[in-house]
């Protein structure tokens, strides 16, 4: 879960984000919004920090403030695969595409699963899942 929830309408994020990390930013900043919340993302970053976001930018972004960081941009574009998505979809709910699922861990064993992902020749095949209850 996150540490901090900061509400972007009520209070400046990159403010609340350098006031809670005691200036040093954050390691990834994972954007949903676009527009001017993308374009401040790196004044929030820390070194060799993050930006990943799901959003199609409507204008090219600065990336000096990136660039004075070491920081990278990962952009997740969903709508010129729509249509393979759509297909996979529906591969998946014919029960056509199913993943192989190595191991399965609940959500306490968390730090476990992550540590078996790391490790070389763990033996497993497949995907390591993580079961979160409601």
């Amino acid at each position: 879960g996150a540490d901090v929830v900061i509400d972007y309408q009520k209070e400046d994020y990159v403010d609340a984000v350098m006031r809670e990390t005691g200036g040093s930013g954050v390691d990834v900043v994972f954007d949903t919004i676009g527009g001017d919340t993308l374009s401040r993302s790196p004044d929030a970053l820390a070194q060799l920090g993050r930006v990943v976001s799901i959003v199609d930018i409507a204008k090219p972004q600065n990336l000096i403030q990136a660039w004075g960081k070491n920081a990278a941009y990962h952009f997740v574009f969903t709508r010129q695969n729509r249509g393979k998505l759509d297909e996979l979809s529906a591969l998946i709910e014919r029960g056509q595409l199913k993943p192989h699922v190595g191991a399965v861990y609940p959500l306490a064993d968390l730090p476990l699963a992550h540590a078996l992902l790391e490790k070389p020749n763990n033996g497993l095949q497949g995907k390591i899942a993580i079961a979160v209850s409601v």
